[in-house]
């Protein structure tokens, strides 16, 4: 039965989707079977997958039209993982499914009859705290937080934390914090810093594995390709494979 992890954080420009992605498909090449959700309605995993290529149908319809889970996986190939696809039609999804009946709990009952196939169903979600976070959340088991290590990423893991408390006291449903992922990384005092207060401040924990700011991230989203093959010796591509393995165990 998969192990089903969202990768969350409200901030921007953290490398969410870029972690999602290359810690998806470096567990891919590690042997395990590996199927990665694609929540936000901005679509940024979907693309730098498929690019341009279109869906006829995504966890969109999942979600609101009840489709079959099985009609919307799609294989890749490049990263070597199942995914499900997104589109910007999840943006009113909120507003869709606001009279439906245990809304909150959607993509859960979804995924149960498919869970078994994989080792690990990781969730990119989106930034905002709208209804399909809180699906996703309420069908994991754990969260992992990347964040860019600066003073304004410590707000953006409270409003995590207080989402967490929330669905625990509001739904009954207890999410774990699996760990902290710290993205492009740069040796300064203040990241530093910042890691510290992480660790002290919110006892949460820091994964040794740092991805460092890197453009041979960047260049592989172009090619839709991993960046353990698009660059293989880059320290993003070393790191990346490092930090699946230490998120594994």
């Amino acid at each position: 039965m998969a192990t089903i992890v969202s990768v969350i954080n409200q901030k921007g420009g953290v490398a969410k989707t870029t972690t999602s992605l290359n810690v998806a498909s470096s567990w891919a090449k590690q042997g395990k079977r590996i199927l990665l959700i694609d929540l936000d309605p901005q679509s940024s995993a979907t693309k730098a997958v498929f690019g341009d290529q279109e869906f006829e149908k995504t966890i969109y319809d999942v979600i609101v039209n009840q489709a079959q889970i099985d009609d919307v996986i799609q294989k890749s190939e490049t990263f070597g993982f199942d995914m499900i696809p997104a589109e910007i039609m999840l943006s009113g999804v909120d507003m869709q499914l606001a009279a439906h009946f245990g809304r909150e709990q959607i993509l859960k009952r979804k995924l149960e009859p498919i869970a078994h196939r994989y080792d690990s169903i990781l969730i990119d979600c989106s930034p905002s705290l709208g209804l399909m976070t809180i699906n996703a959340l309420m069908a994991s088991k754990d969260i992992i937080i990347p964040i860019c290590p600066e003073y304004f990423s410590l707000k953006g893991i409270e409003l995590i934390l207080n989402t967490l408390q929330n669905i625990r006291v509001g739904l009954g449903y207890k999410v774990g914090v699996r760990g902290v992922i710290i993205t492009r990384f740069r040796d300064r005092r203040i990241v530093k810093d910042v890691i510290h207060q992480v660790r002290e401040k919110y006892d949460l924990h820091v994964y040794s594995n740092y991805i460092p700011d890197n453009i041979a991230v960047e260049e592989a989203h172009h090619c839709h390709k991993p960046v353990h093959t698009h660059a293989p010796r880059s320290p993003a591509a070393q790191a990346y494979m490092s930090l699946a393995s230490e998120l594994w165990i």
